[in-house]
């Protein structure tokens, strides 16, 4: 057994005791021999210490406050010992099988550096809304200038690609793994395996579906760093909406310089007009925090088509 490369799986958490131990039991229950588990606490409050005792006979974890999600993550690579390395968050699961998968993956292809896989979407209570339908085969230049089509906790590495890339930016809050999928695969051939490897937990509460405009910026921001010419596409419409509902709410508050301005922005980004109004539309209807919904409709709409399956 001692042959084997040890995988080694960073959990991010705070205050996630309602997610926590479903994470732990589906890195737990892998069938490959040599995990290193490792909980990064940024000194929970709601009972997630308690799980962690519960469990630390097969996995270590700290609790301390920290920086936020980036400098937990790079905390925990930084004691991780594994020859091959992945995170999955305190909300999301590994799907059965996933690490054995990637490790046969990397020991039949000593060549590849970075490997991602299929991810299933969930939304806050576990139900399914299928596998992610952007998730595909893509490169560098496809990260910058189209869209993330990597989903996290369906990703591994080599040490040597942490080693060479360096550590997660700190100063991101909804683009760290994105901004660091283009530094690696600027340097790195980054490889899709069709294999599902994890489970992602889409809802309203999660970091990504609060961050409205400042979330467009920062993924406009990391493009550019990486040589892009503005916001990637695939974001556009979401990033054209997000701007007219705040140009609305600051004419309703009788800044009109500033509204003015987000819908020149609007303009400037020069969304595709249907895929712009069915954003702009939900949005409105549901408010901007339940973009979450959004997605998983779309997710599954996506699959439906693929199958052949008519929802009444």
């Amino acid at each position: 057994m001692n042959d084997l490369p040890l995988v080694s799986v960073i959990t991010p958490s705070y205050n996630q005791a309602a997610y926590i131990e479903q994470t732990i039991l589906s890195v737990r229950q892998q069938d490959y021999p040599r995990i290193e588990h490792l909980v990064i606490d940024g000194g929970s409050t709601d009972g997630t210490l308690d799980i962690l005792r519960r469990y630390e006979d097969r996995l270590k974890w700290i609790s301390e406050k920290d920086r936020g999600q980036a400098d937990a993550i790079n905390k925990g690579f930084r004691l991780a010992t594994g020859d091959i390395l992945g995170w999955v968050n305190s909300d999301d699961l590994y799907a059965p099988g996933a690490i054995r998968a990637v490790v046969d993956h990397f020991q039949q292809h000593p060549d590849h550096h970075f490997v991602y896989g299929d991810c299933e979407a969930l939304d806050e209570t576990g139900r399914s809304y299928g596998i992610r339908t952007h998730v595909k085969p893509g490169d560098w230049r496809e990260l910058v200038y189209g869209l993330d089509f990597i989903v996290q906790p369906a990703s591994f590495w080599r040490a040597e690609v942490w080693r060479t890339c360096g550590e997660l930016d700190e100063s991101l809050r909804y683009t760290l793994d994105y901004e660091y999928w283009m530094r690696v695969a600027h340097r790195y051939a980054i490889h899709y395996i069709p294999v599902l490897l994890a489970k992602e937990r889409l809802y309203a509460a999660a970091k990504t579906f609060s961050g409205a405009v400042t979330r467009i910026e920062e993924i406009e921001m990391v493009a550019r760093r990486h040589g892009g010419d503005g916001l990637p596409g695939n974001y556009r419409a979401e990033g054209a909406a997000n701007y007219a509902l705040r140009a609305l709410e600051r004419a309703r508050r009788g800044d009109w310089t500033a509204a003015k301005a987000d819908w020149v922005r609007v303009r400037e980004i020069r969304p595709p007009l249907v895929k712009f109004l069915r954003y702009f539309g939900a949005m409105a209807l549901l408010g901007p925090e339940r973009i979450s919904d959004i997605w998983l409709w779309l997710n599954r709409r996506r699959q439906d088509r693929k199958a052949g399956v008519r929802r009444l």
